[in-house]
């Protein structure tokens, strides 16, 4: 074995030897090494590591989840691409003339709203919907009906018809229009 070997394997096995000296006495300065020391280390470190290595992560987005303010997919949610319960994908808030009120809107605005006759109120240009919601906004009728594509109401093919009417006949009324995907 050549001398600067031997050298520096010495040193090393005189320093584990300090070493080893040196934690005995601080374990014995501290007192024994029990489990529960052992697992506040344990806690300590692991929190450390995830804290370095996660530290960008949150729950506010997902591709999946229960309940999110953001998701792919989920059972609630603020905005999701599909949900059990979600906010309407549009919605409007139309006069009684057929105006629409644009600050109470989302998704529909005056380009897809006619009024050929008091009462009848046609819509066209908007995207595929499954089902909507009339509400009245005052109670100048008495009743209101969402009508797919009628051509007894609208001149021209439209995609849906919502109606306002008084004992039957049809009136001008504002309403509260939801639709759902």
């Amino acid at each position: 074995m050549k001398q600067s070997n031997l050298f520096v394997n010495l040193s090393v096995a005189i320093t584990v030897i300090v070493l080893s000296f040196a934690l005995v006495e601080s374990a014995d300065a501290a007192g024994p090494l029990t489990t529960a020391k052992v697992k506040r280390i344990a806690r300590a470190v692991a929190n450390q590591e995830i804290t370095t290595r996660a530290s960008g992560l949150s729950v506010n987005t997902a591709n999946s989840a229960n309940t999110t303010n953001s998701a792919t997919t989920a059972n609630s949610a603020n905005t999701a691409n599909t949900a059990n319960s979600a906010n309407p994908v549009l919605f409007a808030a139309v006069q009684f003339d057929g105006q629409v009120f644009p600050a109470l809107s989302k998704g529909i605005s005056q380009a897809n709203v006619t009024s050929p006759q008091p009462g009848a109120y046609c819509f066209s240009g908007l995207p595929a919907t499954k089902g909507g919601q009339v509400t009245l906004i005052f109670a100048d009728a008495d009743s209101s009906s969402i009508i797919p594509g009628d051509a007894l109401v609208c001149p021209q093919q439209v995609q849906f018809a919502v109606i306002t009417y008084t004992d039957g006949v049809l009136s001008a009324s504002g309403f509260y229009l939801h639709l759902y995907q």
